[in-house]
This record gives C-alpha cells, sequence and structure tokens, in this order.
C-alpha cells in the first residue's frame, strides 16, 4: 500500500494525466494495479464516473472499494464496447456485458472520488477512451461522439425530442440567400466518429417545406477520420431571400454504422427478374 508523499506524487501525476486526457477524448479509462486480471472497467468523465461491473457492487485491490456504499447508482444494463488506447498508436477494443453504475462528480468532486479510488485500487496508468457503445438503454443502440466547440457561443448538436434519428446542427454564422444562391456555412464544431461509423448531414423538413433551403450535396457524407468543422452547403430553392442568423438550426445530422465493401472484379453477375432495366423500367 502506497502512503505519505508517495502517495500525494502518484495522485497528483494521475490528476494531471486525467486532466490531459479529458482535454481531447470524453473520458479516461481508469487502469488499475491489477488491471491485468481483468478489462479495464472504470471510465472517469468531467461531471461522472462510470464502473462496468459484472456481478456484485464491490472492486478488490489494496483495500474493497464498495460502489454502493460510495453512492454510485445503476444506470443501465447491457453489452458494452469501448475501445482505448494502450500505448502511442496501440488501440485495443473489447465489448463486456455487465452493468452500468453511475456517480456524478465535477471538480474538487471528481478528484474526491478519484482519491478514494486510488486509495482502495492504486492505478497503473490512465488512457483515452477512444469510444463507447451502451446497447441496452433508453435510445436503444447508442454510441459515443466526440465533440469539440469551436464557437463558444453556439450549441453543439443535440436531439430536440427522445428517440428522434437526427441531431440538429446550428449555424455559427449569418448569412444571407438570395433566391438561387448557395452557401457553405460553418456550424462551429468538429467530431471524432468512431471507427466502422460515419454521419449524413440532411436537410430540416420545415426549412425546406416554409422557405425553399435544401442541402447541395444531401445528404452530405461525413467519414469517420475527418477532423475539420462540419459544414453544411445550403441553397435557397425559394423566391425570397433567406436570412440565416447564428445559433438558428439549419440541418440535421444522422450517425449510423456503416459496412466496408470488398470489390471484386467478375465475368458475369448473377440474373435477376429486373435483369438491366433502369430509369422508368417500372413505370411511372
Amino acid at each position: 500500500m502506497i502512503e505519505g508523499e508517495d502517495f500525494e506524487e502518484l495522485f497528483t501525476g494521475m490528476c494531471r494525466r486525467a486532466d490531459e486526457i479529458l482535454r481531447s477524448h470524453a473520458a479516461a479509462v481508469y487502469l488499475t494495479t491489477y488491471y491485468r486480471a481483468g478489462p479495464p472497467r472504470i471510465f472517469v468523465y468531467e461531471d461522472h464516473v462510470r464502473v462496468l461491473v459484472k456481478e456484485g457492487r464491490v472492486i478488490y485491490g489494496f483495500i474493497p472499494y464498495d460502489l454502493e456504499a460510495a453512492a454510485y447508482r445503476e444506470a443501465g444494463k447491457g453489452r458494452y464496447w469501448f475501445a482505448y488506447e494502450f500505448l502511442p498508436g496501440k488501440s485495443y477494443q473489447l465489448e463486456l456485458e455487465g452493468v452500468l453504475l453511475e456517480k456524478e462528480a465535477r471538480g474538487e468532486r471528481l478528484r474526491e472520488e478519484l482519491r478514494a479510488l486510488f486509495s482502495c485500487l492504486g492505478v497503473f496508468d490512465m488512457v483515452p477512451l477512444l469510444g463507447w457503445k451502451k446497447v441496452a438503454g433508453p435510445r436503444g443502440d447508442g454510441v459515443c461522439l466526440r465533440l469539440r466547440r469551436l464557437a463558444p457561443d453556439v450549441e453543439l448538436p443535440s436531439y430536440a425530442h427522445e428517440g428522434d434519428a437526427g441531431l440538429d446542427l446550428r449555424s455559427a454564422e449569418d448569412v444571407v440567400l438570395k433566391p438561387g444562391e448557395r452557401a457553405l456555412v460553418g456550424t462551429g464544431f468538429s467530431m471524432a466518429l468512431p471507427e466502422g461509423y460515419a454521419a449524413f448531414v440532411q436537410p430540416r423538413s420545415g426549412l425546406a417545406a416554409k422557405h425553399g433551403i435544401s442541402i447541395v450535396n444531401t445528404p452530405g457524407l461525413i467519414d469517420c477520420h475527418y477532423r475539420g468543422e462540419v459544414k453544411v452547403i445550403l441553397v435557397n430553392l425559394g423566391e425570397e431571400a433567406f436570412r440565416v442568423r447564428k445559433g438558428d438550426r439549419i440541418a440535421q445530422m444522422v450517425v449510423q454504422r456503416v459496412e466496408t465493401a470488398e470489390p471484386v472484379e467478375v465475368e458475369e453477375l448473377d440474373e435477376t427478374p429486373r435483369g438491366e432495366g433502369g430509369f422508368g423500367s417500372t413505370g411511372v
């Protein structure tokens, strides 16, 4: 058991490492001293800590840590996927089943919770969480979407209602679109989609129906490796000029898992009833 000045030095270093990770990632993976005995299950966010347990509410280390006594609350059950970076450029992916426990903690309260974890479990390292998906929950499938705010006074993407498929995107600038004009409009954020996912930017039905405002390349495709500002190519198909104000909702973005195709050249394709029938082949 580490005590005294050695404890404080290691604890301070761990907190500094967590702060560095949280500047660029959604969460840090807390690797306990005995993490090799089981996969990482503790995740530190800016305002809460999550722990994935298979059974029971006690984590064993130097001293058993009773999560229930420490005021952790159950936040759902299911199968959880996450990826973490153990060494620079060396990422690992794990899928675990269990119960997710959560405790709200921000600022000094978060530091106190880290101190309690460190005192009982020790710490080997803190590494960045690269992705997270809770399969069971109020929204069903979910995926961790890391967002970087580029415009301090523009709201980040969000769902207007529970169960919505599209996240509302807002303009980060004032723009006037004359009839027939198009403009590339910034949204004030960049993002990191997990591997295997893509985002599709689509018009808002209300703007399209009332004002003829659409998107030139609908749906706009954003690949998982893109890290620049998300921008929308708006076009005015209406008969009057349309003013976009900073903060207005201008589009919606749907995040979806996508499959990677393996192109294979063949001499012949299998026959189907439709065959080579193309545009208009089934009538109007």
